[in-house]
């Protein structure tokens, strides 16, 4: 499988996965122009996109699906609330599947995994791709670990993972309260501790060769922040993984796993 996180951020989500020649979206939250720059400076093409999985119907991580579909001719894979949640004038036009969370999608070229996360939106959903013995997590937008998470990223080869905000740039920052406790929330996102805590719950098995660390708050998170944090525990613990950090202004690395 070929992995690569196209944007990671409050202005726009959307990660690429392929095999076989044969891709999908998770998310899509950029325009279309920008995106196809995006896949163009990684030379990927948007003509191998067959499918478009939401995770949830917040702008950041929808705003372009509805158009990028339109254009190619590529379905959307939601569930039923989720598609209640989004202005029906965003999908005009639009084939729609629909799954319930906990689905297997079994598409011909990668099998997704679904499972629910808690983040304020209609029915929020974490994935798993695997093709053959090969298998990566793409889970953001959570404001709590629970078990079930745990359960299904206990054996990955990749793990893309929120580490959203730095808790004490988030208390002290220009945010009002209201916006803060919503962030800080069970259903908001985790903070780069949490995010830490969750990995380590989960690092030692050996499998891991690739964490990618992504929704980061521009406004209360600093990337060089989120890398020592890791670095260090990668250090303390002595487990063999590379790092990198999603950017909200350009694609990532392209990944084979």
């Amino acid at each position: 499988m070929i992995f690569c996180n196209l944007g990671s951020g409050s202005k726009g989500n959307c990660t690429y996965i392929q095999n076989s020649g044969k891709a999908l979206l998770i998310d899509q939250g950029f325009s279309l122009k920008n995106l196809i720059l995006r896949m163009e400076e990684v030379n990927l093409s948007p003509t191998d996109v067959s499918a478009i999985i939401l995770t949830h119907e917040h702008s950041d991580h929808i705003k372009g699906a509805g158009i990028f579909a339109r254009r190619y001719k590529t379905p959307i894979f939601m569930t039923k609330k989720t598609f209640h949640a989004i202005d029906p004038k965003k999908l005009t036009k639009v084939k729609v599947e629909f799954f319930t969370s906990g689905d297997t999608l079994s598409l011909e070229y990668i099998k997704i995994k679904t499972f629910h996360l808690p983040h304020d939106a209609a029915d929020p959903i974490g994935i798993v791709a695997s093709s053959g013995d090969k298998k990566l997590g793409i889970i953001t937008d959570l404001g709590t670990v629970i078990q079930s998470v745990l359960h299904y990223i206990s054996e990955l080869d990749l793990l893309f993972l929120e580490s959203n905000h730095d808790k004490f740039m988030l208390l002290n920052g220009p945010y009002p309260l209201q916006v803060i406790q919503r962030i800080k929330s069970r259903v908001g996102h985790l903070s780069n501790k949490q995010s830490l805590n969750l990995f380590n719950r989960i690092s030692h098995n050996g499998r891991l060769k690739h964490l990618i660390l992504g929704h980061l708050s521009e406004t209360n998170n600093d990337a060089q922040i989120v890398r020592e944090l890791f670095e260090k525990t990668k250090t303390e613990n002595s487990i063999s993984y590379k790092i990198e950090i999603a950017s909200q202004n350009s694609p990532g690395t392209v990944i084979n796993i």
